[in-house]
């Protein structure tokens, strides 16, 4: 008959036969210490690997101990043995130990059991007290007992340094393509040969990328090598020296610890601090499989501060300026037909248009209207879309007069203030406010070209009328007659003194009023 070795835990169950198993707030039954069973170091790995994408290894690492032991009846396993603190902890524990083909045992000193399951929702209890043997561990499950023997420890943090990097692909078409996937986005570090430092530093200055960096002795060099920071590095940068023999790109993965890119360290080190002792800095090359241990933390100098100037010739302080007058060279300006369309700013419309004018000036929207100024000439009235500021701030808040009128001829303004055909240019081409100078016009004047063959002709600011004012007549106000009232004037009031009976104010607001009655009537006379 087959012998049971492990018995349910039941509901509220609080005294185990195993000694060191207690019941948490849930009631599951946990022991002082968790046991990992592995089949293999690769098992470990991946173990250690995904438990760090998870959680933190800083909160096994002080309690953790490694040990390859050996099974009796045959066979190996890796042990991996640490503190237990609630259920839920254990439970990823046993999680991931599943995902890595082990097993999980809880217990404490020498003896182990099976970790809860579906059938025992609160754990297990040894069904019969076990004594187990010297120097031995014991692990008891629900069909066999194993009896492991240490073989050797392992320290976990040198192990974790000691992984070999795993190769992982990088983009197709380079790290241009994904900066963020090869973790060189916000900053990456670059370790230069000692050769081609000084190349390195010139090409990285020309291009003007943010950088600092130190020179380092690695192990076995006879001469420093240099590490750079770059920050926010170009992709473009990024993929010319990924592809340079004697530079290598690595990626920060932690603030003390960075690793080549094209590699990946199979444990997450911004989650095993711990496994960084001291201040070193530990730079993982994947290309060399090495484990850089720079001394102290990173001293990065400035890059302005790296940079060796080789300019030779200085600069020469003017002695005395030569005193010569430069003739001016003169210039006709003259019109000509433009390409460019321009918005017009003014319309030149005939005296025989001015009655039309003025019924379509009703059609103009009210900024537009008030903004418009009127001049009148021989050869017309000229409506310009705004006097305001010469002509630079008019209509801000549509389309001015000079566009919505239909009528005349258009002027398209050349420069502030200067106005020209509809369709021509001042040519040649000079700035706006040298076109004013030579026009000779003062802060507030306008020119107007009325022809591509006339002379301009200067408006002053006084000379400008509001267009509403100048076509919309004036209003004639009627002075009103007083008339002499017909009716007789009120006469004086009187005033009389009555007893009030019940029905004090019947008949009052407008009833014709009822003859009083005699004081003997009065219901409320005493």
């Amino acid at each position: 008959m087959a012998q049971t070795l492990l018995e349910p835990v039941a509901a509220g169950q609080t005294r185990f036969r195993m000694q060191g198993l207690s019941s948490d707030p849930r009631g599951i039954a946990v022991g002082r210490e968790t046991l990992v069973a592995l089949p293999s170091l690769d098992a470990l790995v991946s173990f250690l690997g995904a438990y760090s994408d998870e959680a933190s290894l800083d909160d096994l690492l002080p309690s953790m101990t490694l040990e390859q032991a050996r099974r009796g009846g045959g066979g190996h396993a890796t042990l991996v043995r640490c503190h237990s603190s609630d259920g839920y902890a254990v439970d990823r524990l046993a999680r991931l130990a599943t995902a890595a083909r082990g097993a999980l045992y809880t217990g404490g000193g020498a003896t182990f059991v099976r970790w809860r399951d579906r059938e025992a929702p609160f754990g297990y209890d040894l069904a019969e007290p076990l004594q187990p043997p010297r120097d031995e561990l014991v692990v008891v499950d629900l069909d066999f007992v194993a009896h492991y023997t240490t073989t050797h420890r392992m320290d976990p943090v040198e192990l974790i340094q000691r992984l070999e990097l795993r190769a992982v692909p990088v983009p197709l078409g380079g790290i241009s393509r994904d900066p963020e996937l090869c973790g060189l986005k916000e900053m990456a570090l670059l370790l230069a040969a000692p050769a081609l430092a000084h190349r390195v530093l010139r090409y990285l200055w020309r291009l003007e990328v943010p950088m600092a960096g130190y020179y380092v002795r690695l192990a076995g060099d006879a001469q420093p090598s240099l590490l750079l920071r770059l920050r926010q590095p170009r992709s473009r940068v990024l993929d010319v020296l990924a592809g340079v023999p004697g530079l290598e790109l690595l990626a920060p993965v932690s603030s003390r610890a960075a690793v080549e890119i094209g590699w990946r360290h199979p444990i997450q080190l911004a989650s095993a601090q711990t496994c960084l002792p001291g201040e070193e800095m530990f730079l993982f090359r994947g290309t060399t499989g090495r484990v850089e241990r720079l001394d102290g933390p990173p001293r990065f100098v400035d890059g302005r501060h790296l940079v060796e100037s080789t300019v030779a010739g200085r600069l020469r302080e003017i002695g005395q300026l030569r005193d010569a007058e430069l003739e001016p060279l003169r210039v006709e300006l003259r019109m000509r037909k433009a390409t460019l369309a321009r918005e017009p700013r003014a319309v030149v419309i005939g005296w025989d248009q001015v009655k039309l004018l003025r019924h379509l000036v009703y059609m103009l929207p009210p900024s537009a209207l008030a903004a418009a100024r009127l001049v009148p000439l021989d050869a017309g009235v000229v409506v310009l879309a705004s006097a305001g500021a010469l002509g630079r701030g008019a209509s801000a808040a549509g389309l001015g007069a000079g566009v919505l009128l239909p009528l005349g001829q258009r002027l398209g303004e050349v420069a502030p203030g200067v106005l020209v055909p509809d369709g021509h240019e001042l040519w040649p081409r000079v700035r706006p406010a040298l076109l004013r100078q030579l026009l000779g016009l003062g802060p507030d004047d306008h020119a107007l070209y009325l022809s591509p063959t006339a002379d301009p002709i200067r408006v002053r600011p006084d000379q400008l009328r509001p267009l509403d004012a100048a076509l919309i007549g004036r209003l004639t106000l009627d002075e009103p007659s007083l008339v002499t009232p017909e009716m007789p004037a009120v006469g004086a009031g009187v005033v009389r003194n009555q007893r009030l009976g019940r029905f004090a104010l019947w008949g009052f607001g407008g009833a014709p009023a009822a003859t009083p009655r005699p004081a003997d009537d009065g219901e409320g006379g005493p």
